[in-house]
């Protein structure tokens, strides 16, 4: 232990006495007098100074300012002579004390005025302070040792609880610096949040978890004479009590207390406050009595979290964050970075000794080159990164917002543009993932291009189920998503929510008033007796659509400190000289509100032109300007702010700034390199630019505000731009004119749409997040090709979107898109004919009938494919057109889905005939493929394979390595069902190597899988085994339950072919039930327990094999499968035959052979065999007396089929 000095407050006679304990013993120096040095103005002074004195730091308050530094230094001094240079015993204490390594000092006293002294500042003249020299400071209620603190804590997980006030305003958190550096440690941490933070939660959280808990958090609580205001759990406050709170935090063993008390605390009530939680057993207090700004609050949370961690005495880590907070002192004001003293602030009470232990580390293997990593859980999609500032303040904001959610499920967050909606939107999702307070997910979704509730189903689907989801219909798929919504906790955050019914009123929306209706009638759905919370962000206050009762919260300006470190990382950046401003750069910030977007566009230009006039010019242009009707929800100040910007720019930017309101979201460098190095460009804005130009004039936007970078070579262009931007491209040019400039839109987007297909054939998934991250610019080119009747280039633009769509399974929002487009070229082919958009419409049409096909509706697919057929068998060419051919082949995929084999091989067949001598042979391979399919569906396996080796010669010509997977494993399959299983594992082996080195996973688990059955038919149980267990680990790494059950499946076959231990069979078929539960399919889960009933069965155990087809047939019954009902009856009959239950027997091959017969159902010459046997059994009168009783009908006289069993 350090050795200690002690400085005692002996109140009584107005003495303080020096004591020194170290291993030698104690020594004391003389009572020395001491009368507090500060009186309450100067107290006040110093409180001004550390708070307020920041946000206004111009004429008589920098003068006032000097004068409390001075006196700081001079408070420091005083306090140092006082007590170290009272007597020449202190001195010699003091000096004992400096010739060993970092002693540590007590100040010891029952008085919070006295506790309450910055001892911290004490210094003996120079530029060092006292403080800097010790291990630590801490203050202490009485002398002497103290009680060494008894619990025993985890030492693998540093484990914090947090609990937040019951108002933000003026709260000073922390919070979200504290779960940053919590991210950061090397040891593992996690953090609870307590909601309600009121105290009977806690008591209830605490006494759940004793001995659990390194770290109570109290952030941003406001502290009176009376206690500590919490929240009383039905969303007001109460005051609770020191000796009350530290009870609960005793009784919990809790070791350590942090609080950092609101702005309106008093100190004395702090001090009073801490002091009451030592003296009733809490061990040690951190407190920041007053609010801690800008980087202070990082260098305090990162130094206090990684000393806990470590295992520092809490009065070292403080030290340590003294440290870091003298040596980095700088902090947000208004005339740029300012000198703080807050590293004052941080104070430690110490009642209990407590050591704490590191926590441990645990050193993670290191990667194996090639082998996928596992990916971090999160429940949600993912959220989209904000601003270039992030989310700077509004903690006030969020607890609100927070609270709001939980008295009424639905809040709509309002604000006008640029305001930060957005950003606080985000700021609250990420802080209630990382805070586990919406355990269900959090889940994202923005309303600027696209489809409406299609889109949010389906993100949220697939976020939780995967691509599966995609499968489901429309109903089932809305169905599926409320019930997780209604039993789980989630939150929801539909942003941009006003470009809905169209923004500023009158423009166009995005959804018609049936689609809003459906919004409107999902958001009620969710809402009503659910767990999960919906916020809805828009520009305006209310939304006509929105039924669904809400709650509202309308988002102003920054204010107070918030302000100060926005437009300190502005004028940083800029480059501004802040010392130049003067009190008018106040006045600026006043003016914009604390506007976030207005503040970003008007403070740079103080670089150039003096606050002074600035604000001149400012308030001169709002006093006349007079907002338009299309300036809904758009401050004046942030026009006019943007006016004063734009009108101070070069006149080259001038001229193609305007430009990029032809953009939408989002421009790439190249891109717009492209375009404006084109004639067509310069014919209309007078020069062409070179990739310089471009960059300047992009990076010249983004230093001017206009501009948000995302990469060097991409920029964000802010929802507030375009309007702006389009007023002045037409105030500056003709309507002809931008009409040429949007038709060279059209063409570089139609160029870049054809080179992103290209793309995605080559990587699947850098394709997809290029042209996802382009979406917004190819509809917005895809409509202007529209406007403009460029039907070939409109289906080049919407070929990456349609295909994306496609592979992502988001099939409503492709039939959306499809549906808008179809309104435009015409609906039928004479309409189409008519508008010139004949060859989109074929498009259309011809892709919805193949999506069709994947998804199972073949009428539908029938109808598409009869008007495509209707309109190509019309044209002169049509016998001869691809186009024709195409429309056969998906015919002929819809009569194979329907078991119409003869009907399929005629349809690819006719395909055939018409390209299979022309030099595009993909398609032809297509029907190669289609023709084996018919072939292996007829058992004609050689056939099949010779069609498959067709196919597969034309893939490996073009070199399509997923086609080729696809023809291995066919030939695979058909090698199998010959029983040539040499063959058939060369094929799988072949296409494995393909699969494993592209690392397609996905397919790869289907080829181990194959390669385990043809072990398996070849009874090389081990090697089966290996095969399906290799299916299973990657099927399990990559969450795909549907196959994990298929592999404990045949891992349940292989044990029971073995016969030598029944339950390791039954425990895989069990661990298959609970995979078929987990993703909701009934079929496969009735396979199971019929699996389960013909092992039992086999082992002659007939109640349970009874038990377990009874439990199919449940099933079975319940989603109506009438094959399967039918086996199932027809074992429970074999079971009662066994029994020698006859007639029970009789009743259920009875049951099955109508089944059968109704329905006309394949099994139906197994059931004849079975009675034929159980009518001989039974006798041939009995059996014809018992059926006429059953049926009301003659016995049927046509059961002789030779001798077949059941099944």
């Amino acid at each position: 232990m350090a050795d200690l000095l002690q400085i005692m407050d002996l109140a009584d006679s107005s003495q303080v006495q020096l004591s020194y304990i170290s291993g030698a013993g104690d020594e004391t120096a003389p009572p020395a007098g001491f009368s507090l040095p500060l009186t309450d103005s100067e107290s006040a002074e110093i409180r001004w100074y550390l708070s307020e004195y920041p946000e206004n730091t111009f004429g008589e308050a920098k003068t006032r300012a000097a004068k409390v530094e001075s006196a700081l230094k001079d408070l420091g001094l005083l306090l140092f002579q006082a007590v170290f240079g009272s007597s020449e015993e202190a001195r010699s204490l003091l000096e004992k004390a400096a010739g060993i390594e970092q002693p540590q000092l007590a100040i010891v006293s029952n008085r919070a005025e006295f506790l309450g002294l910055p001892w911290e500042l004490m210094n003996n003249g120079g530029e060092t302070y006292l403080a800097s020299q010790l291990a630590g400071v801490s203050r202490r209620l009485s002398p002497g040792p103290m009680v060494p603190f008894a619990g025993e804590l985890p030492t693998d997980q540093l484990n914090v609880l947090l609990l937040l006030p019951p108002s933000g305003t003026g709260s000073g958190s922390i919070a979200t610096e504290a779960l940053t550096a919590l991210e950061s440690l090397a040891a593992s941490a996690e953090l609870d949040c307590l909601r309600p933070s009121s105290h009977e939660k806690l008591q209830e959280q605490l006494a759940s978890r004793p001995g659990h808990y390194h770290l109570v958090h109290l952030d941003g609580f406001a502290i009176d004479s009376q206690g500590i205001s919490m929240e009383d759990g039905s969303g007001g406050a109460t005051t609770v009590d020191a000796s009350v709170l530290a009870e609960t935090l005793k009784d919990a063993q809790t070791p350590v207390v942090l609080i950092n008390a609101s702005a309106s605390s008093a100190l004395n009530d702090v001090m009073s406050f801490a002091a009451g939680l030592a003296e009733n057993g809490v061990p040690q207090v951190v407190i920041t009595p007053l609010p801690i700004a800008g980087a202070g609050r990082v260098l305090f949370c990162e130094n206090f979290f990684k000393g806990l961690s470590d295992g520092a005495p809490v009065a070292k880590t403080v030290a340590t964050i003294r440290k870091a907070m003298m040596d980095h002192p700088q902090r947000p004001s208004a005339t740029g970075p300012l000198v703080s003293w807050d590293w004052t602030l941080s104070m430690v009470f110490e009642s209990r000794e407590y050591a704490p232990e590191a926590i441990t580390v645990e050193e993670s293997d290191a990667p194996v080159p090639g082998m996928p990593q596992p990916e971090e859980e999160t429940t949600g999609n993912d959220l989209p990164r904000g601003g270039p500032y992030g989310l700077i303040g509004r903690h006030a904001e969020m607890l609100e917002l927070e609270r709001q959610l939980r008295q009424s499920p639905v809040v709509l967050l309002s604000g006008d543009v640029g305001s930060g909606k957005s950003e606080l939107a985000l700021g609250l999702a990420s802080w209630l993932r990382k805070t586990g307070g919406r355990s269900g997910g959090v889940f994202y979704a923005a309303f600027e291009v696209g489809a409406g509730l299609e889109r949010v189903l389906h993100e949220i689907g697939t976020s939780l189920a995967g691509l599966d989801f995609g499968d489901l219909r429309n109903d089932d798929r809305r169905n599926w998503v409320i019930e997780y919504l209604r039993d789980n906790p989630a939150l929801l955050v539909f942003d941009s929510l006003q470009n809905l019914a169209g923004f500023p009123a009158g423009s166009p929306g995005l959804l018609d008033d049936a689609e809003m209706a459906d919004l409107d009638s999902f958001i009620k759905e969710v809402s009503e007796g659910g767990k999960s919370w919906t916020l809805l962000v828009s520009r305006r206050q209310s939304e006509s659509w929105l039924t669904v009762p809400h709650g509202s919260y309308r988002l102003g300006g920054l204010t107070g400190s918030d302000r100060i470190v926005l437009g300190t990382r502005l004028l940083e950046e800029a480059g501004a000289d802040p010392m130049r401003l003067g009190p008018e750069y106040l006045e600026i910030l006043e003016i914009v509100d604390g506007h976030p977007l207005a503040m970003e566009i008007a403070l740079p230009l103080l670089k150039d032109v003096p606050s002074s006039v600035l604000v001149g010019e400012l308030k001169s242009v709002l006093e006349s300007y007079q907002p338009g009707a299309d300036e809904e929800g758009r401050p004046a100040y942030l026009t006019v702010a943007m006016e004063q910007a734009f009108s101070r720019m070069t006149h080259r930017s001038r001229t193609h700034l305007p430009f990029l309101s032809l953009f939408r979201s989002r421009v790439m460098m190249d891109i717009l390199t492209h375009i404006t190095g084109e004639q067509a460009y310069k014919s209309v804005l007078g020069e062409e630019l070179g990739y310089g130009a471009t960059r300047t004039l992009l990076r010249t936007a983004r230093a001017d505000g206009f501009l948000e970078p995302v990469t060097p070579s991409v920029y964000q262009i802010h929802p507030s731009l375009p309007w702006f931007l389009g007023r002045s491209l037409y105030r500056q040019f003709p309507q002809s004119a931008i009409q040429q400039m949007e038709q060279e839109v059209v063409r570089v987007y139609a160029d870049t749409a054809d080179y992103f297909m290209e793309t995605l054939y080559e990587n699947q998934d850098a394709g997809t997040t290029a042209i996802l991250a382009e979406e917004g610019n190819i509809t917005q080119a895809l409509a202007l090709s529209l406007e403009a009747g460029q039907w070939e280039n409109a289906q080049l633009l919407v070929q990456p979107l349609a295909q994306v769509f496609r592979m992502q399974k988001r099939y409503p929002e492709l039939r959306r898109l499809r549906r808008q487009l179809l309104e435009v070229t015409g609906t039928t082919a004479d309409e189409a004919e008519e508008s010139g958009g004949i060859q989109l419409w074929l498009y259309l049409m011809g892709t919805e009938a193949s999506e069709c096909i994947e998804t199972k509706e073949f009428d539908r697919a029938d109808g598409l494919n009869q008007q495509l057929l209707e309109y190509l068998s019309n044209k002169e060419d049509g016998e001869t057109d691809p186009r024709t051919a195409a429309v056969f082949h998906q015919m002929g995929q819809v009569a194979q889905n329907r078991w119409q084999l003869e009907e399929a091989e005629q349809l690819y067949t006719q395909s055939l005939a018409i390209i299979e001598d022309g030099e595009d042979q993909e398609p032809v391979a297509d029907d190669y493929y289609g023709l084996g399919m018919v072939c292996q569906y007829r058992r004609r396996y050689t056939e099949a394979k010779e069609w498959f080796s067709k196919a597969l010669d034309i893939h490996q010509r073009i070199d399509d390595a997923e086609e080729m997977v696809k023809d291995y494993r066919s030939l695979g399959l058909c090698s199998q069902y010959k029983f040539e299983y040499d063959e058939a594992a060369s094929w799988y082996q072949r296409a494995r190597e393909i699969l494993e080195e592209a690392r397609d996973e996905e397919n790869a688990v289907l080829v181990y899988h194959s390669l385990g059955t043809v072990c398996h038919a070849q009874y090389q149980f081990d090697e089966a085994e290996n095969w399906y267990q290799q299916a299973l680990s990657v099927s399990d790494r990559m969450g795909n339950h549907s196959q994990m059950g298929v592999e404990f499946h045949h891992l349940g076959l292989v044990e029971q072919a073995r016969e030598m231990f029944v339950g390791d069979a039954e425990h895989w078929y069990m661990m298959a039930i609970n995979e078929w539960q987990l993703v909701g399919d009934r079929r496969s889960e009735g396979d199971e327990c019929r699996q389960l009933g013909v092992l039992f069965h086999e082992q002659k155990d007939l109640d349970k094999a009874e038990e377990w087809y009874g439990k199919a047939r449940d099933v079975f019954e319940e989603i109506q499968d009438l094959n399967r009902i039918c086996r199932t009856y027809g074992q429970l009959g074999m079971v009662a035959e066994e029994r020698e239950d006859i007639p029970g027997a009789l009743l259920w091959a009875g049951r099955t052979y109508q089944l059968a017969v109704s329905n006309d159902l394949q099994v139906l010459t197994k059931v004849k065999a079975h009675l034929a046997r159980l009518k001989e059994k039974h006798g041939e009168d009995n059996f014809a007396t018992w059926w006429r009783e059953f049926a009301s009908e003659e016995p049927p006289i046509d059961l002789d089929v030779g001798p077949e069993t059941v099944l």
